[in-house]
């Protein structure tokens, strides 16, 4: 090592710096080092030459050289990328400022000591602020207006950008982001002050919904756009709204639960059959299966249809579904057009010759409506009930509780398949109106209840379970 002192200066500038240390030293009188020759004149000397002026605060600098080159040895990252030898020299220099001799070189030297754990601590932080920015971003927050919104049409969804990895969205993107489960809700939107830990989710979700949302929307409205050309400043929401304007007068009113309870109300008035069934994702699925989906890919996406009563979808239990189906009273239709819901029930009942149009619709969650709009124990007052499914017996009890007669319990039903001997039981007892809890096969004993024992049946589902476990309040 060389040192150059430049004449009248009590500074010193170091020249042949090893890498990776800072090319500041701090002498001993606390004046940082000049890099490069001064103005006027320097002659080089040797480091066994030094002033006494000089001598305490080479002496620190040059242990401390020591001390650097032993960090980045020990394979340290942060050593090797010259994070913990700044600190280190930081304290040295703030060492000889305070004092001379060997109370500063104590000084300089606990700071070096120090060096190795702030360098840790360090490197901590570096890795989480890299981890930060790797981290995918939160979903886009639809509430807020994005770019380009246009009159009338609310916010404009943000368009992401396409990830490595990611296939081009267009026909065949779009089938596959309308195939996921219904059950696959979208995270809600982190606000901006918690926008750090939304993105330290170790996650790809938020990354995949936004590629999910652009394949749904922005990419399918680029294939009808001639090339060569854009739409600028209208955004997928405000096609679909112009869209939506279109299509307006085939919107199909669903009966209300009031409308619902003042049927079944004269109905049993008038001692007139009447059948309420209902389907869901349970009874579409039974349907689809080998005929307008794959069989296998029909247990895949519902491994629960054994416990709804289906253990195997047959032709015969397909055809004794449709026709109850076709023959019901009123039927409920899923308001959701999740993939498994509306995305099978048309296509079922285009497969099955069963015209919706002319169905009686109402929703197939109107037992629930029922429940909601307190129509349930005005409609069942003065009126002999049957139960039927496994929650009957605890339901019964509570039903006596209301004031409500139950006049007959048919205990679980074991499947489709049991459905002729609960029709035989059925038989047996006085009632008006039969609430049939029965997993699938509460669609044909509804209709076959109304049918042939002339009676008011309504497919009471879960909310018997509800009821009975007290998540609900009658």
């Amino acid at each position: 090592m060389r040192v150059a002192t430049r004449t009248g200066s009590a500074g010193a500038s170091v020249s042949g710096k090893p890498r990776g240390t800072h090319p500041a030293v701090f002498m001993g009188s606390g004046t940082p080092a000049v890099p490069g020759p001064g103005p006027a004149g320097v002659r080089g000397v040797k480091s066994g030459k030094r002033s006494t002026q000089t001598k305490a605060g080479t002496s620190a600098g040059a242990a401390h050289k020591v001390r650097a080159g032993k960090a980045g040895s020990t394979g340290s990252a942060v050593g090797r990328a010259g994070k913990a030898g700044p600190a280190s020299r930081s304290n040295a220099g703030r060492a000889s400022r305070t004092g001379k001799g060997k109370a500063g070189l104590r000084q300089a030297t606990a700071g070096r000591r120090a060096a190795p754990a702030r360098g840790r601590r360090a490197a901590a932080r570096a890795k989480q602020r890299t981890a930060m920015r790797r981290a995918p971003l939160p979903a886009p927050q639809a509430s807020k207006p994005q770019a380009m919104p246009a009159s009338g049409a609310g916010p404009a969804p943000r368009q992401a950008t396409r990830p490595k990895g990611v296939a081009h969205a267009g026909r065949e993107g779009a089938a596959a982001a309308n195939a996921g489960s219904a059950k696959g809700l979208p995270a809600p939107a982190q606000p901006a002050e918690h926008a750090v830990q939304a993105q330290a989710v170790p996650s790809g979700y938020a990354e995949g919904y936004r590629d999910g949302v652009f394949a749904g929307g922005e990419a399918l409205v680029a294939q009808h756009i001639p090339p060569d050309h854009i739409l600028p400043a209208v955004a997928a929401a405000d096609l679909i709204a112009a869209g939506f304007r279109q299509y307006a007068p085939s919107l199909a009113r669903l009966a209300s639960p009031h409308e619902m309870a003042g049927h079944i109300t004269a109905a049993l008035d008038a001692q007139r059959p009447l059948s309420v069934v209902r389907l869901g994702d349970g009874e579409l699925l039974t349907l689809a299966a080998d005929t307008v989906l794959p069989g296998q890919e029909v247990q895949e996406l519902a491994p629960f249809l054994p416990y709804a009563g289906v253990p195997c979808s047959t032709p015969d239990i397909r055809a004794m579904l449709a026709e109850a189906i076709q023959a019901a009273d009123w039927v409920g239709v899923p308001i959701s057009r999740a993939p498994t819901f509306q995305g099978l029930l048309f296509p079922v009942l285009r497969h099955f010759g069963i015209d919706w149009s002319r169905l009686k619709l109402t929703s197939s969650t109107i037992n629930y409506s029922l429940h909601q709009s307190g129509l349930v124990l005005p409609v069942l007052q003065g009126r002999r009930v049957l139960l039927i499914g496994s929650q009957a017996e605890e339901l019964a009890v509570l039903l006596h509780s209301r004031g409500v007669h139950v006049t007959g319990i048919i205990g679980s039903v074991a499947g489709v398949m049991d459905v002729p001997r609960v029709m035989q039981q059925t038989a047996e007892h006085a009632f008006d109106i039969a609430l049939v809890a029965a997993g699938i096969p509460a669609v044909i004993l509804c209709r076959r209840i109304a049918g042939e024992l002339g009676k008011v049946a309504l497919d009471f589902g879960h909310l018997a379970d509800k009821l009975v476990t007290g998540e609900l309040q009658l």
